[in-house]
């Protein structure tokens, strides 16, 4: 039987980092403009049930659905949670057992579920460098959200004494411009993430990447958060203290997915 945290870690996969594949389709030269028409159910048995979501492309458009699919072109299950985190973390190479069309279910897991790697990989070049930073932080305001949502008793506390705030993620482009942005909304316990810049209120606390090579050093870990600062790598805008509370959960959550 899986642990909590092995839950936790799953459930971040099929919420949060499964939905930034719609990044890759739209911006990926390996994956943008092929067609993919197909619903894949994805998940792994624990204790006799089923955690899964489902994957439903269409017309170049992807939605991420929790729970089994009425209909799917393929099932991919794995044997225990365990074996699944494994494979999406890429510390294991259990393959899941499928059903269904096996040619649409080794495009999937080849084309599109190992494209996802390229936020735990190497980067090679500038494109890729920029995907990789855009991709880790639509992924870890969406992990946020589910992390609260899913009833983290520390997070859920945080969330839970903020009025009406805003937290936004900026990535320069070198001349002043804004080149990736994300943002999570928390108020009064209830949280949700965004893309983009959110117009309609002043961030609380704004986190102000100067380029995408300095986003990468602090997401690679290459580069401590005050250090990066004092660098000028990043710039917090807004309340130091719940930056540095914000900051530190998203290093736990970083921990769980990668």
């Amino acid at each position: 039987m899986a642990t909590h945290e092995d839950i936790v870690t799953a459930q971040l996969f099929m919420n949060a980092a499964f939905p930034v594949l719609q990044v890759l389709m739209d911006e990926d030269p390996g994956l943008k403009g092929k067609r993919f028409d197909h619903t894949i159910q994805f998940g792994a048995m624990n204790d006799g049930e089923l955690l899964c979501c489902h994957l439903i492309f269409r017309d170049g458009k992807l939605e991420v659905v929790q729970g089994p699919a009425e209909k799917a072109d393929v099932t991919m299950t794995f044997s225990s949670v365990e074996k699944m985190n494994a494979l999406l973390k890429g510390t294991g190479m259990n393959l899941p057992a499928m059903r269904g069309n096996l040619i649409v279910g080794l495009r999937f897991l080849l084309n599109y579920l190992m494209r996802l790697k390229i936020m735990t990989n190497e980067p090679k070049n500038d494109l890729e460098k920029y995907l990789k930073v855009k991709c880790s932080l639509y992924m870890i305001c969406r992990a946020m959200s589910t992390y609260n949502k899913l009833g983290d008793p520390d997070f859920h506390e945080f969330c839970q004494r903020q009025p009406d705030r805003i937290y936004q993620f900026r990535v320069e482009d070198g001349q002043g411009g804004t080149k990736i942005a994300c943002y999570l909304r928390v108020c009064q316990g209830k949280s949700k993430s965004g893309h983009g810049v959110y117009a309609r209120r002043t961030p609380f606390v704004l986190f102000r990447f100067t380029s995408v090579d300095g986003a990468l050093k602090v997401l690679n870990k290459e580069e401590e958060f005050v250090a990066a600062a004092e660098k000028g790598l990043v710039e917090t805008v807004g309340s130091p203290e719940y930056a540095c509370y914000l900051n530190d959960y998203m290093a736990i959550i970083q921990a769980m997915v990668t």
